[in-house]
């Protein structure tokens, strides 16, 4: 069965019946990959739990404008892990961070470690793309809270307090969570090659935990995915 696309607007307009003009960035997607027309119905969300139908009543190139149905409905947002993952090169973390919004977590925080691909400065500078990647991933699973993607952080600053102390992801570390306290759903992932030695000591000193993510050697971004889908479903059945 065929449903409505969705499509991202702002924070704060949708109101029923009102006339919401896509940015241009979102309406080339409309005309353009979905090859949307006026007259089309749609799904508008804007990140902060409110979705709402709408109509298209214009719908060309970059100039597309929908009506609000009646009716506007608020989402609470499900419970998620924060994940910490070590900078990747860049279509890596891009996947990451668009495979983090579909499994559920709430935050996501780039991580400058020793051995982080590409230089600090360009992981600061990134951090727009990866939020720009975070919101644009909404709309293929069809969530209604975005996923806070948070400036990189160094590991002296997790380990002095910037993060909740919670679980590092390493293959001879913990294999069963259900008995983790709710405070602990917190997971580090290490970059390619690794956290160093030194790195392992001072999170390991810091109260961090380990937890292995299955019998084999993953790669960093295919480990903060699957650690993030198992902390997701630990805390939402926890919920009821």
């Amino acid at each position: 069965m065929r449903t409505d696309p969705w499509l991202l607007v702002p924070e704060g307009v949708l109101v029923s019946g009102r006339k919401v003009v896509l940015d241009p960035e979102e309406a080339r997607h409309a005309s353009g990959s979905l090859r949307l027309h006026a007259g089309d119905h749609v799904v508008l969300t804007d990140g902060a739990g409110k979705l709402a139908g709408a109509e298209l009543i214009r719908c060309v190139r970059s100039d597309v404008v929908a009506v609000v149905d009646e009716g506007v409905t608020k989402v609470q947002p499900l419970p998620g892990p924060t994940v910490a993952l070590g900078v990747l090169h860049t279509k890596a973390m891009d996947w990451a961070v668009q495979k983090a919004v579909e499994v559920g977590a709430a935050t996501f925080v780039p991580l400058l470690c020793d051995r982080s691909q590409g230089s600090h400065k360009r992981a600061l500078e990134r951090v727009d793309h990866w939020r720009r990647v975070a919101r644009q991933a909404l709309k293929q699973c069809r969530r209604t809270w975005g996923m806070v993607v948070e400036s990189p952080m160094t590991i002296e600053s997790v380990v002095g307090g910037r993060l909740q102390p919670g679980l590092v992801a390493d293959p001879e570390g913990l294999t069963d969570v259900s008995g983790l306290e709710p405070h602990r759903m917190t997971l580090l992932v290490g970059p390619e090659g690794g956290l160093t030695p030194e790195e392992q000591k001072a999170l390991a000193g810091a109260n961090w935990s380990t937890i292995a993510l299955g019998p084999h050697i993953l790669r960093a971004e295919t480990a903060v995915v699957v650690g993030a889908a198992l902390l997701t479903m630990r805390m939402q059945a926890e919920r009821g």
